[in-house]
């Protein structure tokens, strides 16, 4: 869970609420001290905006572990070499090469997620719940007002 503020532009009163990682939910935004409505384009709308293109795409995690693996390769290198030829080590080089794996292991993490079907399972619960609210005539308006296109399935008419 991540926290986030934001400041409500009517009264400039500073916001914190609980959020997933990816900010999946309603994109409108209620202020808790005065109750005015505002858009918070940090938030998506997975049924309008789909989900947040690095949870879906392998391949973006697959370019990341290739600079991960060139780090840590890189830093080691280095490392080995300045113990076998000099007698000393960076403990700088060392970290980087620490971070190095780290980030191997995270990206690898991230693909076999992605590959196996653990990241689309744990979106699944957001998708129903954005479903839901689009189910509701006058929040899909607000919506519109805000801009967003709405997909076909749950536009609604504009009211006379």
């Amino acid at each position: 869970m991540n926290r986030l503020e934001w400041v409500c532009p009517a009264c400039a009163h500073r916001n914190h609420e609980n959020a997933n990682t990816w900010c999946y939910g309603s994109p409108i935004r209620t202020c808790a001290k005065c109750g005015e409505e505002h858009l918070e384009r940090r938030w998506r709308e997975p049924a309008v905006e789909g989900f947040d293109p690095r949870t879906v795409n392998a391949g973006f995690y697959s370019k990341g572990l290739l600079v991960f693996i060139a780090f840590a390769v890189l830093a080691g290198a280095y490392t080995w070499y300045t113990i076998h030829f000099k007698g000393y080590y960076s403990m700088k080089m060392a970290m980087v090469c620490g971070l190095g794996v780290l980030g191997v292991v995270l990206c690898l993490v991230m693909i076999v997620g992605i590959k196996t079907g653990i990241v689309a399972k744990r979106q699944a619960p957001f998708m129903e719940q954005s479903i839901q609210r689009l189910r509701d005539p006058a929040y899909v308006r607000k919506l519109k007002a805000y801009g967003y296109r709405i997909p076909k399935e749950y536009d609604v008419p504009e009211e006379p």
